[in-house]
């Protein structure tokens, strides 16, 4: 029978109940539609005051807001819309997340960078503490390890989806180079401008810096082949490319029917909220490539079905790590602590090891046995000493920088 946890002060600790306060809602595309992830990111931020520890990370394709709150019932009330859910659950769907394994390309590249971003922003703004900022850099490392595992093929980011379906869009209806407008100089509007260009077209990618669109030129192949423009300049007029890829946010874009000139025009709107007008949307029909649509287009992915199921029982064995964490790290036990950590980096490269070395049962059981030993005789002589010192737990987390 497991011993029973203990808080610093001596009161028992109830298993589990540190990690029923870890709490994630989360909306996809999948769930609601652009303008309504929006709103409801909008939501969540206007009640980050009353929530404890939290990270939103809100994308193009996603809101997830990451939170470990005062008692397990806060955020009861959470909009509709969003799928809530708490404790193991929580932390395995934060790994997901981070890894691209809930992505609609599956171990897209961006999401990875997407999570690091939230995570640095709520770090800067004085929101996260030590719980989650444990489980952000889990989830971080856990998606770099995913990422390693990534085959150069297929559909690497929503830049790539977007430019295969311009592809077949014009498939051989042009005679020549396509004219490509790329509206937004973000991580989305480098990825679609190095997309297009390597496909040949001629690209013009305008902002409201004409620093940052030159920027971007100037890191393409054949720089003198394309063009910065301002965006206020190139939606004075009816616009004469044959695509226009839209990837800003905020809605300070907004393109309309008097910039259609025909039928001639595939529109690409990886903004968010949309920045095309409902009107203009209706005009386009089927020459229109949103988020939401892209998001639900097919499957693509870049992991074998193979490591895709051995990562995502990974990612519920780092779910589970962390919760073991959480639990010692709340019976104040530093010596524990040290001891919880020493067994994640044995059994993370334990794990590494088996992904890439293909070890068959026995080899891998006899790596195990000799990990857990060298680790064990390791530790065992500070462990004796440092418990007959009353000042152990602060000296190890001190010098291991325990949290």
């Amino acid at each position: 029978m497991p011993p029973v946890l203990q808080r610093s002060s001596g009161a028992p600790l109830r298993r589990g109940a540190e990690l029923d306060r870890l709490v994630v809602a989360s909306a996809t595309v999948g769930d609601v539609d652009t303008d309504a992830r929006e709103m409801l990111a909008a939501t969540l931020e206007e009640r980050s005051t009353d929530i404890g520890e939290r990270v939103l990370v809100h994308t193009c394709h996603r809101v997830e807001l990451i939170a470990f709150v005062g008692e397990a019932g806060d955020l009861a009330d959470l909009p509709n819309a969003m799928q809530r859910m708490s404790g193991l659950a929580a932390a395995e769907r934060v790994m997901l997340v981070a890894g691209g394994l809930d992505s609609a390309v599956v171990a897209e590249e961006q999401v990875l960078g997407q999570v690091r971003d939230a995570y640095r922003s709520a770090l800067d703004r004085g929101e996260t503490g030590p719980v989650t900022n444990e489980l952000l850099r889990r989830a971080i490392r856990f998606g770099k390890r995913v990422q390693s595992f990534t085959q150069p093929i297929g559909d690497r980011s929503l830049a790539d989806r977007a430019a295969r379906w311009v592809e077949e869009g014009l498939a051989g209806t042009l005679g020549r180079p396509p004219r490509v407008l790329i509206i937004g100089t973000g991580e989305m509007g480098r990825a679609l401008a190095a997309r297009f260009a390597g496909l040949g077209a001629r690209v013009t990618v305008a902002s409201r810096s004409a620093e940052r669109a030159e920027g971007i030129i100037a890191a393409l192949p054949r720089p003198d082949r394309h063009s910065a423009a301002l965006i206020d300049e190139v939606l004075a007029v009816v616009l004469p490319h044959d695509v226009v890829a839209i990837a800003v946010r905020g809605g300070v874009v907004r393109l309309d029917e008097r910039h259609l000139g025909g039928d001639a025009h595939l529109i690409v709107d990886l903004s968010s909220p949309s920045s095309v007008a409902p009107e203009a949307a209706a005009q386009l029909g089927e020459r229109l490539l949103d988020l939401d649509r892209l998001g639900v287009r097919g499957e693509a992915r870049r992991l074998s079905a193979e490591t895709e199921r051995r990562l995502r029982i990974d990612a519920h064995a780092e779910a589970q790590a962390y919760a073991d964490w959480l639990e010692v790290r709340a019976s104040g036990d530093g010596i524990a602590m040290l001891r919880a950590q020493a067994e994640d980096v044995r059994r993370r490269h334990l794990a590494r090891l088996r992904l890439r070395s293909g070890l068959d049962e026995k080899q891998a059981a006899a790596v195990e046995a000799m990990t857990v030993a060298m680790f064990g005789e390791l530790l065992h002589g500070p462990t004796v000493r440092l418990r007959h010192d009353p000042d152990a737990a602060a000296r190890v987390r001190e010098v291991f920088g325990l949290e």
